[in-house]
This record gives structure tokens, C-alpha cells and sequence, in this order.
């Protein structure tokens, strides 16, 4: 998954979490992983089950959370070019919901939620979908 841009142009960095998703349209593996902006954000490679790093000069939120949980939106592309998520050569990007639970990569799955695409939310338990 390509870095995402901002509006003032600059490549927006995020991490990346490889897990056993799936598509929800073809079932193929994400292979490419779900891109998120949580922890220190450094391009980091992850998987379930993982610590997330706070030692950076770029964290997202500012500072650990102090229970060391929270739930947020992260992003990816079916990899199968055959899929109907793809248009025109790209895929169409889907949310994925990460839940951190006691500072470790808790659960990724596919999420169908109020979504700003591209903003990386940080969810409050009411906006759970």
C-alpha cells in the first residue's frame, strides 16, 4: 500500500500490520497488509499479537495510551486484480478496524463504519459500527 498523501503534499508516513484478512468481496488474502497511523510512525512492519512502538519523534496519538488501548481505522487494497473492488487498473481502498488492547495489536478486521477515507481515525466506543 502506497504512502498516503496530504492535503499540503507531503507523503503522510504510517505503519503496516500483516495478518490472515481477507477481502470482503473475493476472499483473497491481503497480502500487502493494512496500513495505520498509530504508535511511532516510522513505516514499521507488524503482525497480530505485536507491541507497538512509542519511542519516536513522530507518534500518533502524542503519547501511549495510558491503558494502552484504543480502536482505530486502518486502510488496504485487495491484492487480486481480478476482484471487483478494482477500477481501471487500482483497487478501490477498504477500512480495516485495528484494536490495540494492553499496548499489543489485539484484532484487524474488516470494517463497514462511518469512515472519512484517508483520515486514520482514532475511534471512541460509540462510533464502533
Amino acid at each position: 500500500m502506497p504512502a498516503a498523501d496530504n492535503p499540503s503534499g507531503s507523503t503522510v508516513t504510517f505503519n503496516t500490520v500483516y495478518t490472515d484478512l481477507k477481502c470482503p468481496q473475493c476472499q483473497s488474502p491481503i497480502d500487502s497488509g493494512v496500513g495505520f497511523r498509530v504508535g511511532a510512525l516510522e513505516n514499521r512492519s507488524y503482525r497480530l499479537g505485536d507491541a507497538l512502538n512509542w519511542e519516536g519523534a513522530n507518534c500518533r496519538p502524542s503519547q501511549r495510551p495510558q491503558d494502552g488501548g484504543l480502536r482505530t481505522v486502518g486502510y488496504f487494497n485487495c491484492d487480486n486484480p481480478k476482484c471487483p473492488t478494482w477500477n481501471d487498473c487500482f483497487p478501490e481502498v477498504q477500512c480495516a478496524l485495528i484494536v490495540i488492547t494492553d499496548n499489543r495489536i489485539a484484532e484487524v478486521s474488516v470494517y463497514n463504519g462511518v469512515s472519512g477515507e484517508g483520515k486514520f481515525e482514532i475511534l471512541e466506543g460509540s462510533e464502533i459500527g
